[in-house]
C-alpha cells in the first residue's frame, strides 16, 4: 500500500520549500497544507515541538525540516551512497544554511541602518560562499556534492530564491556553474511542474528561471 504525505507549513516557501520540491521531484503525492500565520497560535500547541514544518507520513508526525529533507531524500536516492559520501553532503547542507542565514539578516531587519550595515556585510561574506560552491559545482558538471542530483542542489535553488530579492540577482549571476545548478534542478519533470503551478512567491519567483 503506497504511503501517504502531508506537509503543514505557512503560506510561503520558507523552512518547507525544499521538502515540498524534494517531495515533487520524486513526483510523491502529498497534501500541501499551508497555514495563515493569523491561525498560528491556535495551531502551535498542538505541533511537536511548537513549529512547523512538520511532515506526516501514514499520519506519523515528523518535525525539523533539516531531518525531514535528510529522511526523504534517503528514500529518493538524493543523498550520499555511504557515510564519507553523506558527510560531504552534510557539510554542504550546513554550508548553505549558513548562507540563508545571510539573507534573513537582510529581510527580517527592521532596522534601517543595521540592515544597510548587513548589507554591505554580505558582500564581502557572499563572494566568499559562492566561490567555494562554485568550485564544487565545476567540479561535478552543474552539481554541488555528487556527480548527480543531491538534496543539496534543490536546497541551493530554495537558498537562491531567498537571497535575489535581499542581494540582487547579480550576486548570484557571475557564478555559471551554479547557474548550471539552478538549471539542473529546474529541469527535472517534477520540480518544474511543482513551480509551475505553486502559489506565487512574494520578493522573487523562480518562475522566472524555468
Amino acid at each position: 500500500m503506497a504511503h501517504t504525505y502531508k506537509l503543514t507549513y505557512f503560506d510561503f516557501p520558507g523552512k518547507g520549500e525544499a521538502i515540498r520540491m524534494i517531495l515533487s521531484y520524486g513526483e510523491i503525492p502529498f497534501e500541501d497544507k499551508r497555514i495563515q500565520m493569523g491561525d498560528w497560535p491556535k495551531i502551535k500547541p498542538t505541533t511537536p515541538l511548537g513549529q512547523l514544518p512538520i511532515l506526516e507520513v501514514d499520519g506519523k508526525e515528523i518535525p525539523q525540516s533539516t531531518a525531514i529533507s535528510r529522511y526523504l531524500a534517503s528514500k529518493l536516492n538524493l543523498d550520499g551512497k555511504d557515510l564519507k559520501e553523506n558527510l560531504a553532503l552534510d557539510v554542504a547542507v550546513e554550508t548553505l544554511l549558513d548562507l540563508q542565514k545571510v539573507g534573513v539578516g537582510i529581510k527580517y531587519e527592521q532596522d534601517a541602518a543595521k540592515r544597510a550595515e548587513n548589507v554591505e556585510k554580505s558582500k564581502q561574506v557572499l563572494p566568499v560562499y559562492f566561490g567555494k560552491l562554485e568550485e564544487h559545482a565545476k567540479k561535478h558538471n552543474g552539481y554541488i556534492v555528487f556527480d548527480r542530483m543531491s538534496w543539496a542542489d534543490i536546497l541551493f535553488v530554495c537558498v537562491y530564491e531567498f537571497l535575489v530579492p535581499c542581494v540582487g540577482k547579480e550576486a548570484v549571476s557571475a557564478y555559471p556553474s551554479l547557474q548550471q545548478v539552478l538549471k539542473n534542478v529546474l529541469a527535472t519533470k517534477g520540480i518544474n511542474k511543482y513551480i509551475k503551478n505553486r502559489p506565487a512567491v512574494e520578493g522573487y519567483d523562480l518562475k522566472q528561471d524555468l
